[in-house]
């Protein structure tokens, strides 16, 4: 079989029915395919253009490549994602001679070629992943926030504070590997599906902690610290990050946004910097949140960390990037619509300050349990929901949307936001958790949903997102066919028409 591939490769001899039933000898249900491929990087400007070393060292690589592919499950998916992660090397060869002298290694990634597009991406995207693959206990170990914390930590104390390019180079480089360890787990079975979002959540929020610590850096260097006088007493300004969305609750997943809100705590008299190039506190904060956005957006070869939305803050897109907290706290009592308080129900405190960050909680506890639009909040719910569907579904008559669909995920959660509103003014126990699963659970505990429901909700709700992690994984929108999920949005359309009449 390696010479025939060699064949193929090289371009030499006759590509006849003798190759293609050694593919099929190998396990590939069609050789059509896997040789149209294989011609195809044969005659890649990529191939062509490798100097004489590379080409030798890829001449080896190739049939094991072949070989080992033939063997998954999906064999013209692990050739496909192989010869893309290939060609991503570039002229880099010194990584086709790794593989050679690591065939465990090779192995491991022809599977993981097999079974996630995504893992195929960040891999081409980013070839320093490759070492990796070199340690076995990526599939067998799963990884902790302890874990990723310590090597965070093992990778900034390596760089002097001041070089800002390297720190930058040093978040992207953990956030990466970190991630592709958490999906490799994801894969192997060796991490369920809740610690697959806490662990994605972890790894934002180091990224955040590091991204904020790094830009506080650089702004305090300039322009010093940010201070302000209150009742004779000279204070530090602080800063926090607040997650929403899905980092605020705990299910993050891969790929997603992060939406954040930036809050300080400046006020009172002599709001400035006590450095040489003065700053006003609101200016300051301002560009600090300016700088970390700049850190998790920053377009490099190898990519951003993080797409960012901010338009939960107070106002929208109209509204300041930066509040202070007391503000903050007037809009939500006073001008924020349900759907701002349904986003508060998953807000948690980050990074930053921990002092501020307690306060953050203290006021939202406060807003959750009494400030919601009681009167208006059923109708002002279902009339969200029912738009963001039109809008935003996908669904048809054979395909359901995983999140958007009639009795899918976004209903759970908007059923679960409602009842915990207008029942949190009776128990404030029912917002101290900001995670879908954790408020069903406390819902029960109060006796707003039975034991039986609340369960049924949290299974359903369980299920479909473990099919979007699988989908996300192979690359695929959250859509599947309705035969597959069979009656599931049933138990979710039952509760919700019990819920709101």
């Amino acid at each position: 079989m390696s010479e025939a591939v060699r064949v193929v490769v090289l371009g030499t001899g006759r590509m006849g029915s003798a190759i293609a039933e050694l593919l099929l000898e190998l396990g590939y249900s069609d050789a059509t395919e896997p040789l149209e491929k294989l011609r195809a990087f044969r005659d890649s400007g990529f191939y062509l253009r490798l100097d004489e070393a590379g080409r030798q060292r890829l001449d080896t690589l190739m049939p094991a490549i072949v070989t080992l592919a033939g063997s998954e499950s999906e064999p013209v998916d692990a050739l496909t994602g192989a010869l893309m992660i290939i060609e991503s090397i570039g002229r880099r060869s010194a990584y086709f001679a790794l593989l050679n002298e690591n065939p465990e290694a090779l192995k491991r990634l022809v599977n993981l070629c097999a079974k996630s597009g995504f893992l195929v991406q960040q891999v081409a995207t980013h070839p320093l992943l490759l070492d990796e693959l070199l340690d076995p206990r990526i599939f067998l170990d799963a990884p902790s926030r302890e874990s990723f914390a310590e090597d965070l930590e093992a990778r900034l104390s390596a760089i002097p504070i001041d070089d800002a390019e390297l720190r930058r180079d040093a978040l992207r480089n953990f956030q990466q590997a970190a991630v592709f360890r958490v999906a490799v787990a994801d894969l192997s079975g060796t991490l369920p599906l809740m610690k697959v979002s806490d662990r994605l959540t972890d790894i934002a929020e180091l990224v955040l902690g590091g991204a904020l610590d790094l830009a506080w850096f650089e702004m305090a260097e300039r322009h010093g610290k940010p201070c302000f006088r209150v009742d004779g007493e000279d204070c530090v300004a602080q800063f926090i990050i607040v997650a929403y969305g899905k980092l605020g609750g705990l299910e993050l997943g891969y790929g997603s946004d992060l939406d954040i809100v930036f809050l300080h705590d400046s006020a009172g008299e002599r709001q400035q910097t006590d450095g040489d190039k003065t700053l006003d506190n609101a200016t300051f904060f301002i560009r600090l949140a300016q700088r970390v956005i700049h850190i998790l957006t920053m377009s490099t070869s190898s990519g951003g960390l993080y797409e960012v939305d901010t338009r939960l803050r107070p106002n929208g897109k109209s509204g300041l990037l930066v509040s202070g907290i007391a503000a903050f706290e007037r809009y939500q009592q006073e001008e924020a619509w349900t759907w701002e308080h349904q986003a508060l129900l998953r807000g948690r405190a980050v990074a930053g300050d921990a002092a501020l960050c307690d306060r953050f909680e203290d006021v939202r506890t406060s807003i959750l349990t009494g400030h919601a639009h009681w009167d208006t909040l059923r109708d002002d719910v279902v009339d969200m929901r029912l738009k963001m569907r039109g809008e935003l579904s996908e669904e048809t008559p054979t395909m359901f949307d995983l999140k958007q669909g009639e009795g899918g995920v976004t209903d759970i959660e908007f059923m679960v936001q409602y009842l915990v509103l207008n029942e949190a003014r009776n128990d404030a126990e029912l917002v101290f958790y900001s995670d879908n699963i954790r408020q069903l659970e406390a819902l029960a505990k109060a006796g707003i949903l039975s034991a039986d429901e609340a369960e049924n909700l949290a299974e359903v709700y369980r299920n479909y997102r473990r099919r979007i992690h699988r989908l996300s994984l192979a690359g695929h929108p959250a859509v599947t066919p309705r035969v597959e999920v069979e009656d599931l949005p049933d138990v979710v359309r039952a509760s919700w028409n019990r819920v709101f009449g």
